[in-house]
């Protein structure tokens, strides 16, 4: 029961964010929504934004890769970038209205940690054998997560009006070969 009820609540967020901003939505709105209490709400989440991130977190486990393996290391990453894509776009009105209100930093922090873990996966690969430390590994890993959540922040920015193939085809034709090049550039002798 517990979990039916914790999927009510994530269903009735769903349903709040595709027509309203985040910064509205309230402890509230969401019992009402689904016909428990408060005290069946603080059962489960702490406060709304709690909530948000166990959203995000099943959302994620369902469709969003968190690493890569070995198996075809080049296209797993590029993979991993256009579901990420695929998955703001397919839940356009939700994620404009996270990323318009005051706490879009929930969002962007989940999507960069997310995202971080695709990316690191593949330098690891990438960078068996050679000579790079690992501090210098990191920080490349930082460069294109953070590059990649800057031009998805752009993409919302500009409310998505852009297709989101052109952006990752635009993006995959900088990142091409770059994470491998970026490594090449630290490894030592």
């Amino acid at each position: 029961m517990a979990s039916n009820t914790k999927e009510a609540l994530a269903a009735a967020m769903k349903k709040m964010l595709a027509v309203k901003p985040l910064d509205k939505i309230t402890v509230k709105d969401l019992v009402e929504e689904c016909g428990v209490n408060r005290q069946t709400f603080y059962y489960h989440f702490d406060d709304v934004y709690d909530l948000l991130e166990w959203v995000f977190e099943q959302d994620a486990n369902r469709v969003l890769p968190s690493e890569i393996g070995t198996d075809i290391v080049s296209e797993r990453w590029r993979e991993c970038v256009r579901i990420y894509f695929r998955y703001l776009s397919d839940n356009r009105s939700m994620v404009l209205n996270i990323y318009n209100s005051q706490n879009r930093s929930y969002m962007l922090r989940y999507y960069r940690e997310r995202l971080r873990g695709c990316v690191h996966g593949f330098a690891v690969i990438v960078s068996e054998g050679k000579n790079i430390d690992w501090a210098d590994l990191e920080y490349v890993v930082d460069f294109y997560v953070n590059g990649v959540v800057g031009l998805i922040s752009m993409w919302l920015d500009n409310n998505m009006e852009l297709p989101p193939e052109y952006t990752v085809d635009r993006m995959m034709t900088m990142l091409d070969g770059s994470v491998e090049y970026m490594l090449s550039k630290f490894q030592k002798d």
